[in-house]
């Protein structure tokens, strides 16, 4: 059986309850939550790999391997600030540290 090879991608998305303070933090922008209710339920890339070392980063960043299934939830406080800054930049991180205080969940997801 041949098995194809391919690079891995990864994001990080954040799913957590929706409020003014965090709209500028979302992946879409102010303007597309206009009509969303405070409270509602939102998910958004936080995250977004397109490079197998790239990916790795991010796995290592929060301390779970690239394919490590099974460990999808990330803990926000485990994060390496400084090597999510340097693979992502720090807007990105701003973002996610918005949505972590605020009750966020994160989870990571690889794509092989």
């Amino acid at each position: 059986m041949y098995i194809h090879h391919m690079g891995l991608d990864a994001q990080v998305i954040a799913i957590g309850p929706f409020s003014n303070e965090i709209a500028s933090s979302l992946e879409y922008g102010e303007s597309f939550y206009a009509s969303v209710a405070t409270g509602a339920t939102v998910v958004s890339n936080v995250f977004i790999a397109g490079t197998s070392a790239a990916s790795h980063a991010l796995a290592t960043a929060f301390g779970v391997g690239a394919m490590e299934l099974g460990r999808h939830r990330l803990d926000p406080s485990a994060a390496n600030r400084a090597l999510l800054t340097a693979e992502f930049g720090e807007r990105d991180v701003e973002n996610f540290e918005c949505l972590a205080a605020r009750g966020f969940e994160f989870f990571y997801l690889p794509n092989a």
